[in-house]
């Protein structure tokens, strides 16, 4: 007898008072006392109701929990520790198909490609200065070296082939219907990520301050200015003031490094809550019907019937060999197509440098080309507005129970042919759809029937027609062009440097006045100088 009163036999592990035979009561599997069913009492036989339903199989079982108690597979040590098991073993060992397609790990690639630009800009920032006077030469020093163009490399390409992976992403997404309920803030942190991503590629695109990266941004940025009645105050709040200057390079730098990378984490923590909580659709629209109303979170002796494996490792196995390939292909980009560094930037010189923006802007840029000239607003800002509300919008209208693609085929068809003509628009803006003038030398004493007029004729009347000229400024007669825009007069005739027409041709205008021609190659420096002495010479017809 021990010193409590119990018998060692007791405390052992005997038989309870609760289970003596005749008293009603069983033992539950967990070894607590449960009391006897409903009607049951002096001993009589209670039928048994299982506790929850049974599994659909026990993977080298018999797929019933009485026989043997649901597999629990190990977790990791921090796992464990911070009390996460339960939700590790759902992440690890939750059923996928077996067959699976490339198109399914876009977003794992997306979120890869992000990773690697935070590693790779870590390390160029600790080469790098943001000012003026140095962020040129810090750039040609990194690029001196073989590893520091390996890294800017890295890091460009990186940029691009982050947007061209959540763009086909959100596609992805799109295409088998994963953005209805209950999935419907998944695709709206998935959008709002996807603005943070270009946002990063533009703030980036200025840091070299090189000629190209310089025009490019007094492009990007002068789009803000056709916004009604905030597009003065957007610009100067994106340059810190009217021209691109060092405060201009100082803000996209903040933003590039510090601002978008905390707004990025941030929705891309609520955008991965989300899929974890609702899963993937290419999976849960595959489960046996039922599966999880009966299933125990953490609990694999369940695991359905049909062609399904657990994630782990089948998937993250894949999901290596497509980040093997992204990893080439950009290793293969920043060795051997070295990203251009051209000459410093400067404000008071355009020559030789093509003043467009980034090439996911290409496309509204062309876009532009299409409409008179005085819808340059909506083309500049109306244009993705219109867009961003559409995708921010799509969860909530179309509310349709139909996921698979030949069941909306209104819907597959409009997106099909958005996408067709934003990739044709951009390759037309990339290419470019104007050529020059055909001066070849300069004339001394030019009119305007006979000199001037050809040169803007081939390169500005495009946007400056008569019918619906852009800034209300007509480039097709002598009358349009002395008349002005909405702006006031473009020449001053006998001061040619004060004149707004060339201060735009040579890139220099003020209050956010865009390169002319916009989006385009720049006029020769020969066509350029004529219509400088045709104004010098009193601006004659």
């Amino acid at each position: 007898m021990s010193k409590d009163g119990m018998s060692d036999r007791g405390a052992r592990g005997s038989r309870a008072p609760s289970e003596r035979p005749g008293s009603g009561a069983t033992a539950g599997r967990d070894g607590h006392a449960r009391p006897p069913a409903r009607g049951a009492a002096n001993g009589s036989t209670s039928i048994a109701v299982p506790e929850r339903p049974l599994p659909l199989r026990a993977p080298g079982g018999d797929g019933v929990h009485g026989g043997r108690p649901p597999a629990r597979p190990r977790v990791g040590y921090l796992a464990e520790r911070l009390g996460l098991g339960d939700d590790a073993r759902e992440f690890l060992h939750h059923p996928v198909p077996m067959r699976t397609s490339p198109l399914d790990y876009l977003g794992f690639l997306t979120a890869f490609v992000f990773a690697s630009q935070i590693v790779t800009g870590m390390l160029l920032a600790t080469a790098y200065s943001p000012t003026v006077t140095q962020a040129y030469p810090s750039v040609r020093a990194i690029m001196a070296s073989p590893s520091g163009a390996l890294l800017r490399g890295l890091h460009a390409w990186g940029a691009d082939a982050l947007i061209i992976l959540a763009v086909l992403h959100l596609l992805r997404v799109f295409f088998i219907g994963a953005y209805k309920a209950p999935r419907e803030f998944t695709w709206v942190t998935g959008t709002l990520l996807l603005s943070v991503t270009i946002g990063f590629a533009f703030t980036g695109y200025l840091l070299p301050w090189d000629q190209q990266a310089y025009w490019a941004t007094v492009v990007g940025t002068a789009m803000a200015a056709y916004a009604p009645v905030v597009g003065g105050g957007i610009l100067h709040l994106l340059r810190g003031g009217t021209d691109i200057t060092g405060a201009t390079l100082t803000r996209f730098y903040a933003l590039h490094v510090l601002v978008l990378p905390g707004l990025l984490l941030l929705i891309f923590a609520a955008h991965f809550a989300l899929v974890l909580t609702h899963g993937q659709t290419e999976v849960e629209t595959r489960l046996p019907k039922g599966y999880r109303a009966a299933h125990r979170k953490g609990d694999t002796a369940d695991f359905p019937h049909g062609p399904y494996r657990p994630f782990w490792p089948y998937t993250p196995a894949q999901m290596t060999v497509a980040v093997a390939v992204v990893v080439a292909i950009l290793g293969a980009l920043a060795i051997f197509v070295r990203v251009p560094l051209l000459a410093a930037a400067d404000p008071l010189n355009r020559a030789h440098y093509r003043p467009v923006p980034a090439w996911y802007f290409y496309g509204v840029y062309q876009f532009l080309k299409f409409l008179p000239g005085r819808l340059d607003g909506l083309g500049m800002v109306g244009l993705p507005l219109l867009a961003a509300v559409v995708l921010i919008g799509l969860p909530f209208a179309d509310r349709g129970p139909a996921r698979a693609a030949r069941r909306r085929p209104f819907a597959i068809g409009a997106a099909t042919l958005v996408v067709i003509a934003a990739v044709g628009l951009t390759y037309m803006g990339w290419r470019g759809s104007r050529g020059v003038s055909g001066t070849a030398t300069v004339v001394k004493n030019p009119t305007f029937a006979a000199d001037i007029a050809p040169i803007f004729s081939a390169n500005c009347t495009t946007c400056h027609g008569a019918a619906a000229p852009s800034g209300g400024l007509s480039l097709t007669s002598y009358a349009g062009v002395m008349k002005g825009g909405r702006s006031g007069a473009v020449i001053k005739p006998g001061d040619p440097a004060g004149s707004l027409l060339v201060q735009a041709l040579e890139g220099r205008a003020p209050n956010g006045v865009p390169p002319m021609p916009l989006g385009q190659q720049p006029l020769p420096a020969t066509d350029i100088q004529t219509v400088k002495n045709w104004i010098q010479g009193g601006a004659k017809p």
